[in-house]
């Protein structure tokens, strides 16, 4: 309901007077308007913007501007930003902190990503980790994951996080599905798995240890993420292990499903959901093998129905935010 329907039900019900009504109405329609979350979208869109465009004006102007002189620019631009940063640091806590500059955190972010395009354009220009490309995604892991706690920055958490899945070998081969239709080999498979579990039980433990406990909802939105399609990618790849990945599924979409509950997060609830239902919907056609359009038609109107169901019968008992 909005702050009008209140007031008027309130005084409907005898509870305010028609003076504290007039009065409470006003001052909603006079009060300020924040615009805090639409400016800092605005700053995060033209932070990667600016990387995005420094990447094409590289890519476009490098042979004449000169590789040296590019290097020069890019560095010094991703010093002045981590000396901004640090400047205005906040004060080393193991709960969340404050930040001592509107700009700090955006600063950070910058400097973070121009340090991607550093290293990304030294190592296409000189080749100075040579084969060793889990080089390339290590350093920044072990960077941005430190920084990520000093400065109490989610974003450059998230960043760290997946390099660290980089270097752990877990990416998605665009080319590898195309011609041979699937995602991952065994390896990568459990080792994807492994490290979800890893970093899962990671944030736990720092939240029970209550080192920066706010950071738990992302370390289990990527892991959780992870594992799930891990799990989803045995299953679909590896019929010798099909039991276990099921098992392990439904195990995992039970345990998402019960920690929506507790923290009254629709997100966890959406993915415990969504990857069970591509499971179940993977396992129902490969076994039942219909032969008519009919049978397709009906179970996608059906089951399509029960799940939204199920996620709206949830929304009122819990805070349905993102």
């Amino acid at each position: 309901m909005s702050p009008t329907e209140v007031l008027n039900e309130l005084d409907k019900q005898g509870i305010l007077s028609t003076e504290q009504q007039s009065a409470l109405t006003e001052y909603e329609r006079q009060k300020p308007f924040s615009l805090h979350w639409e400016l800092r979208a605005m700053l995060y869109i033209g932070i990667l913007a600016l990387s995005s465009g420094l990447g094409l004006l590289i890519y476009d102007n490098f042979d004449q501007i000169g590789h040296n002189a590019l290097l020069a620019v890019i560095a010094a631009a991703c010093a002045g930003s981590f000396w901004f940063a640090w400047k205005y640091r906040p004060e080393w806590t193991t709960a969340q902190a404050k930040s001592r500059s509107s700009f700090g955190d955006y600063a950070l972010l910058l400097a973070c990503l121009l340090f991607l395009t550093l290293e990304g354009y030294v190592q296409y220009q000189y080749n100075v980790f040579g084969t060793r490309y889990g080089l390339v995604t290590l350093i920044p892991a072990a960077v941005f994951l430190p920084l990520a706690y000093r400065f109490d920055h989610r974003g450059v958490l998230g960043m760290g996080l997946t390099a660290l899945i980089s270097w752990v070998g877990v990416t998605v081969r665009p080319l590898e599905l195309y011609f041979k239709t699937n995602f991952f080999d065994q390896e990568t498979v459990f080792s994807a798995i492994a490290l979800g579990l890893v970093l899962i039980g990671l944030a736990f433990v720092l939240e029970r240890q209550r080192i920066k406990a706010h950071f738990t909802y992302t370390y289990l939105t990527i892991a959780g993420n992870l594992l799930m399609v891990a799990l989803l990618g045995g299953l679909f790849n590896f019929e010798e292990l099909r039991v276990v990945f099921i098992l392990g599924l439904v195990s995992a979409c039970f345990v998402l499903d019960r920690y929506a509950r507790r923290e009254q997060s629709f997100l966890f609830l959406l993915m415990s959901v969504v990857y069970g239902y591509i499971g179940a919907t993977y396992l129902f056609f490969h076994y039942v093998h219909p032969d008519n359009d009919g049978t397709y038609y009906w179970y996608f109107i059906l089951t399509g129905i029960g799940v939204v169901y199920y996620l709206i019968s949830q929304l009122p008992k819990r805070n349905a935010s993102v």
